[in-house]
């Protein structure tokens, strides 16, 4: 028998047990939904070092053993020979690792493609949930942080929630090893890099092959008009990498006028079906204003034509210098009432407004929002703040304090993390609340900072959204 790892398998330990976990928990699938996702496992600390031994290079059962043997001294053979066969046996089960009869060499295109007909099936199985509650009590489990590794941008998209004057500055290589090592020392499991565009940090390869090289997860968060074939072999190289984009139209004059960028379409496009060649996780997100509100979903049909997973959204936020200049380009309670409506014509549509309001649980000491939960965000200059596009918001300094100090003891973090539903008592008691999703930064950045404020645009949506789903459920009723 020849076991080996699984390069999109993340595995951490932790003070009582390890845990692993698919790379898809944080990356993106394709649009069939046609690869099981394996999920997460927690295994026993005898069990790490059963994981430890192995590579992903294929090795014999017995070749291992013998490795085992040198660790667990006192025990006999036969009992770690059969301990190793079974615990292995169960995580090929679960598609944690490969264990088989041949020496098989595990390629990116077995576990991620978008042909339906060319992926390895593996069984279905019920996975643990991992409970950091459990292990860490009160204190929260940091397991995502976004690098902004280039305050620049080759783009100047009129909906862009950074301001145009605060775009500026590139990480250096030593502060992003130094946040790589503390997310390492410190179990994080993704690492989203993110700008303005990262491609212009000349640095960015050494950032990708940094992150790999230490098991992190990485969303990569790029227009993709800076593609190089430099960057894309280590795409192509690294499983635990996906990216994700945006396109506003298949009409390249719409995009290009919202980019502010003559030729990002014909770039962009190109760039997605050369990833897409390479099955390079993508994910498309298709922002929903004034200028592409007509032909946004031409957007969403073609990328479902090349089975890419794509989103579409009206909820744009404010600058995060409250100056709302962006904000000319977001729709109209009627646009948006007109795009719901549209949307609404798809049942599936429908059904999940509906489940997701229905399953909503209400608590008044539920937390208000997930900022600080379980993610943070890091400037290029290393400054800390709560969460994507509250850069005006700083909870710290990784330059001044580590990012463990930082995450439990920052005053700012405390108190964020302390807020609940029932802080915000005009939420609590509104009608509309099964169909909101209250955001601290938005109400920041659209309230002179002020995050206890609601803005009444968000109020009025989630009033249109419940009344025109309820409408279209009761058709369905009659």
């Amino acid at each position: 028998m020849y076991v080996s790892k699984y390069p999109h398998i993340i595995f951490r330990e932790y003070p009582d047990y390890g845990y692993l976990t698919d790379n898809r928990n944080f990356g993106y699938d394709t649009q069939s939904k046609s690869m099981i996702k394996v999920g997460d496992r927690v295994i026993s600390k005898t069990g790490c070092v059963f994981y430890y031994v192995l590579s992903e290079t294929p090795q014999d059962i017995t070749v291992i053993v013998s490795r085992l043997m040198s660790i667990f001294t006192n025990a006999p053979y036969d009992e770690i020979y059969n301990d190793a066969c079974e615990f292995y046996s169960e995580l090929a089960q679960g598609g944690f690792i490969s264990y088989s009869d041949e020496y098989v060499e595990w390629s990116r295109h077995s576990y991620f493609s978008y042909a339906n007909n060319a992926l390895v099936e593996l069984p279905k199985v019920e996975t643990d949930d991992f409970a950091y509650d459990d292990v860490f009590g009160e204190i929260q489990q940091l397991t995502r942080v976004q690098v902004d590794v280039s305050g620049y941008c080759n783009e100047k998209c009129v909906h862009c929630y950074i301001p145009q004057s605060c775009k500026r500055g590139l990480m250096s290589l030593d502060l992003f090893t130094r946040i790589i090592e503390q997310c390492r020392d410190n179990n994080v499991l993704n690492i989203t890099i993110s700008g303005g565009e990262p491609m212009i940090n000349p640095n960015l390869i050494d950032f990708l092959k940094l992150c790999c090289q230490n098991n992190f997860s990485v969303n990569l968060l790029t227009n993709l008009t800076l593609l190089s074939d430099e960057i894309l072999q280590v795409l192509v190289a690294n499983p635990l990498i996906s990216v994700q984009t945006s396109l506003y139209s298949m009409n390249e004059d719409t995009h290009d006028s919202i980019t502010g960028l003559q030729g990002s379409f014909k770039k962009t496009i190109q760039a997605i079906r050369l990833l897409h060649r390479h099955n390079i996780p993508i994910q498309i997100n298709c922002p929903i204003m004034k200028q592409n509100k007509d032909d946004y979903s031409d957007v969403i049909t073609w990328a479902q034509s090349m089975n890419i997973e794509a989103d579409s959204d009206y909820m744009l936020f404010g600058c995060y210098d409250c100056s709302k200049k962006n904000l000319k380009c977001r729709l109209s309670l009627s646009e948006v009432e007109a795009v719901v409506t549209s949307q609404c014509e798809s049942g599936a549509y429908v059904d999940k407004l509906f489940t997701e309001a229905s399953n909503k649980q209400l608590d008044e000491n539920q937390p208000i929002c997930s900022v600080c939960s379980a993610s943070i965000c890091i400037s290029n200059q290393g400054n800390v703040y709560p969460c994507e596009g509250w850069q005006g918001y700083s909870v710290g300094s990784i330059l001044e304090s580590s990012l463990l100090d930082i995450w439990r003891s920052s005053e700012r973090v405390l108190m964020l993390r302390k807020l609940k539903l029932g802080d915000f008592p005009q939420c609590v008691s509104c009608d509309y609340i099964r169909y909101c999703s209250p955001c601290l930064y938005r109400n920041a950045n659209e309230n002179s900072g002020d995050f206890h404020k609601v803005s009444p645009y968000f109020c009025k949506v989630a009033e249109l959204q419940k009344r025109v789903v309820e409408q279209e459920i009761c058709k369905r009723n009659n």
